[in-house]
């Protein structure tokens, strides 16, 4: 039928029928061979450009979580410095009532004493910091040299922080050996937070 028909019709008619069936079985070809492979090669472009954006936006966060996990650690040191500089109330409470027998523990004896001492708030500039108060305890101990040195070295090991604000050594009896030592201590105590700072 359909060869019958190309016969009666002139050669130029039969190669073109011939070339469009070439054309539209390449066609056909092309979208279901090749189309996928273009479109699959030309979304793995894309994907390769969001990949490639990921990575650096991964790296930018690292560096970014890197920088504050050095931050974190510093902050953590100074916390860990400063709870090491001040006392709590309740541990000031302590340290002051067993400041009698930690002198005593050394062999020195205690001529006078004013535990309760002056208390004066600290200056701190920032809007947000707690009230800090400088205790200052006095006393006067007596004994031997070694012994007095033992006390001083006890306060320098106390943590938290045991400052010496003042210390006077004189020989109260030079044959006996017997220092006299007049000490003032300084105890930075945590009060409460600043009256501006929120719950």
């Amino acid at each position: 039928m359909i060869a019958d028909r190309l016969r009666t019709h002139p050669q130029v008619v039969r190669h073109a029928s011939s070339a469009a069936l070439v054309l539209i079985g390449a066609l056909a070809l092309y979208n279901w061979v090749l189309a996928p492979h273009v479109g699959c090669l030309q979304a793995m472009q894309k994907l390769e450009t969001a990949v490639g954006s990921i990575a650096e936006e991964k790296d930018r966060i690292g560096a970014t979580l890197d920088a504050k996990a050095g931050q974190r650690r510093s902050l953590q040191q100074e916390l860990a410095d400063l709870e090491e500089s001040v006392f709590s109330a309740q541990k000031a409470k302590v340290f002051v009532e067993s400041l009698l027998p930690a002198v005593e523990g050394t062999g020195c004896t205690v001529i006078e004493a004013d535990f309760a001492g002056k208390a004066t708030a600290v200056r701190v500039e920032e809007p947000n910091a707690p009230v800090v108060e400088l205790l200052q305890p006095s006393l006067v101990v007596s004994g031997q040299s070694d012994q007095i040195s033992a006390l001083l070295q006890r306060f320098r090991d106390h943590r938290p922080r045991v400052w010496i604000d003042s210390c006077q050594c004189d020989f109260s009896d030079r044959g006996a050996g017997l220092v006299e030592c007049r000490l003032v201590l300084a105890l930075y105590v945590v009060a409460a937070q600043h009256p501006s700072a929120g719950p």
